[in-house]
């Protein structure tokens, strides 16, 4: 490989993209998430890491989960051809309630589950300017539920998308990914754009029965227009729709005595639309203004489960405020208003059918520099209230200390305390879950039952990390930390089985939802960036976890200990960014994910590949495969395997 590189590199000019950036530049991107206030990410005292624009387009991926993989330390499974499990630093599972996600900053969690249904969130991927990737506690300035981590993907402004793309592609798995975006000028002080996407995928492979039954297919439409309203005043307007069907083995609705028939062949339905408002007010010296808006209303039917349309409106104000002295204070109030209506059926009742919920909520951080004259250390005092309908008023403060021991070198460390909320399923849910025991003659359930009295789950977390750069070729990241839980969620036998007579006898297991396990996990993730020619970028990825969980005092829910072996233990990557000509670019990716003991999924290997070729100065052909090193492999527990893909591709510009 390396005599091939040095062939190409003789003759080959550097490309554009990716390694146009160099490792300075990189880390001097500016990021937002970590404070809601502009700072490059080599002075965050955070465990940051950017995923930009070009790693997403030169690596292949054509899914949001996908890109994600690219950043250290994010637990990415599939569990299908649309069902993800994405989580970090632990307590990953099909109702994953500890990670944030924002699209722009709208937050795009579920307040049925505390969670992201991440067969909902797309975009065209050529618009995303970046995603911020903050590992840790993100409470004290986003509130509850950013308790193991925040992912904020940020779009490209409009006045960066002048003219058209468009996309072309199809493979073996991912059938066909289509996509047209069309922008430009409104006059000399507005842009606008507006795209439209197509999405069809092939179903997943089971691990006994061939051929799976989840292929699906999405439609996604969107715009964006950005207006100079003045010198110092700036409107955003963004909005999208989106509409999907996913094929899915369904469970009928049925009579306590009976089993409800498995295997069913129906279709999900999923539905959505949004629009944000967001207006930036420079005030000079350092000072800003942000006021933003959303609507989101979101529709999901699963046949035999239940059916939910909730809709969201959401209004949030930051205000950056002048610095002063050593000071540099940022403040912020935010209020939302869900509201849900859910048809129940006997597998999963929410009771009321439907909710409002309203939060409440006001941050503060200072960052004070601790040396007036060097400013090269500086301590981040700041915490939010909450007030939510669930547990009441919520406190989630947060201590970041800073130093900036050289241009190259920085050490942070971090004390926070961060909170998840219970959700509707916590409160509001009763569920009769069938249980399979061969030989029992009569019907088996479980029969839990939520509590309006649940507590929410607590972080109280340790970090630190150093960041250095070895001259301009290699970088290096490194983020260790140690969380404390308290109040984490269990589901507790109320006592034996209960025999219910009738002329449908059946057994019941009475269990309610309870907060009794408690315990602590470490660990840390480190990336190494060294780039040994101009034309040739390796990023080296190493994150680790490890858990030490009991149950609390009165608690007997010893299943509730295997979440630790939900999460891999050990991850590894390699990623190679390789130009060979101006017109010829190689992405490589070996990925490492150790096996996950409680789903019974083995550890495994996986090879990805992508080659573009500008063909010409606007058109781009492409061919990117994934999980190259076997035929197919679990990622996550469910039965569902993942095969090898390939996708070629033709992107248009015009």
């Amino acid at each position: 490989m390396l005599s091939l590189v040095l062939a190409w590199s003789a003759n080959a000019q550097e490309a554009g993209g990716l390694l146009d950036l160099t490792l300075e530049e990189l880390g001097s991107i500016e990021v937002t998430s970590v404070s809601r206030r502009e700072e490059t990410r080599d002075d965050a005292a955070a465990a940051v890491y950017v995923i930009t624009r070009e790693q997403i387009m030169s690596s292949g991926v054509t899914s949001l989960p996908e890109a994600l993989r690219l950043a250290p330390g994010v637990e990415v499974a599939r569990n299908g051809a649309h069902s993800w499990t994405i989580s970090m630093r632990g307590f990953s599972s099909n109702l994953s309630n500890k990670l944030l996600v924002l699209i722009d900053g709208r937050s795009v969690y579920s307040p049925l589950y505390a969670g992201v249904f991440w067969d909902a969130q797309d975009t065209l991927l050529h618009d995303i300017e970046r995603i911020e990737v903050i590992g840790g506690p993100g409470g004290a300035v986003w509130g509850a539920n950013a308790v193991n981590g925040v992912i904020n993907i940020i779009t490209r402004s409009a006045w960066d998308t002048d003219g058209g793309f468009a996309e072309i592609g199809v493979g073996n798995e991912n059938e066909l990914v289509a996509g047209l975006r069309y922008g430009g000028r409104l006059g000399r002080n507005a842009a606008a754009r507006a795209y439209v996407k197509r999405r069809e995928h092939d179903a997943s492979r089971r691990a006994r029965q061939g051929q799976g039954v989840d292929d699906w297919k999405m439609q996604q439409a969107g715009f964006r227009a950005d207006w100079a309203v003045s010198e110092t005043d700036a409107l955003t307007l963004q909005g999208d729709v989106y509409d999907g069907e996913e094929s899915a083995l369904v469970r009928s609705d049925f009579t306590l005595g009976t089993l409800p028939e498995e295997g069913l062949q129906d279709t999900v339905d999923i539905a959505g639309h949004n629009l944000m408002a967001t207006w930036e007010r420079q005030l000079g010296h350092g000072a800003a203004l942000q006021l933003k808006g959303f609507y989101d209303h979101t529709r999901r039917d699963i046949p035999g489960t239940f059916r939910e349309e909730r809709d969201t409106l959401e209004l949030d104000a930051v205000h950056v405020l002048r610095p002063r002295g050593r000071h540099e204070l940022i403040w912020g109030a935010g209020a939302r208003v869900t509201e849900d209506d859910v048809d129940n059926t006997r597998f999963a009742t929410f009771e009321p059918a439907s909710r409002r919920d309203e939060t409440y909520s006001l941050f503060v951080q200072d960052k004070i520099a601790l040396r007036s004259r060097k400013r090269d250390l500086f301590l981040t005092l700041g915490a939010k209230l909450e007030h939510n309908d669930y547990t009441g008023t919520e406190h989630q403060p947060n201590a970041r200390l800073t130093w900036l021991i050289s241009e190259r070198q920085t050490l942070w460390a971090a004390l926070s305390r961060a909170v998840r909320v219970p959700a509707r399923l916590n409160e509001d849910l009763e569920l009769y879950a069938p249980i399979d025991v061969p030989g029992l003659g009569v019907p088996f359930y479980a029969h839990v039952q939520s509590r309006d009295d649940f507590e929410p789950e607590e972080l109280f977390a340790q970090e630190l990390g150093y960041r250095i750069r070895f001259g301009d070729r290699l970088s290096a990241d490194l983020a260790l930390f140690r969380h404390d839980y308290d109040e984490l969620q269990t589901n507790e036998v109320l006592g034996p089985p209960v025999l219910v007579p009738g002329a449908l006898p059946y057994l019941v297991l009475p269990m309610v939802q309870g907060n009794g396990m408690k315990g602590e996990s470490y660990g840390g993730t480190l990336d190494v960036k060294w780039q040994p020619l101009p034309n040739w970028r390796l990023e080296f990825q190493l994150s680790h976890i490890d858990f030490d969980l009991e149950l609390r005092s009165g608690s007997r829910d010893r299943h509730a200990l295997g979440v630790a072996g939900n999460s891999p233990e050990y991850q590894g990557a390699v990623y190679s960014y390789l130009s060979l000509s101006r017109k010829l670019s190689l992405f490589t990716g070996v990925r490492y994910v150790d096996g996950l003991p409680n789903q019974g999924v083995p550890s495994y290997t996986e090879l990805d590949l992508a080659v573009d070729w500008w063909v010409s100065r606007r058109l781009k052909a492409s061919v990117a495969a994934r999980n190259l090193a076997d035929p197919h492999h679990p990622e996550f527990g469910g039965g569902n395997e993942i095969e090898r893909s390939i996708v070629m591709k033709l992107d248009w510009r015009f």
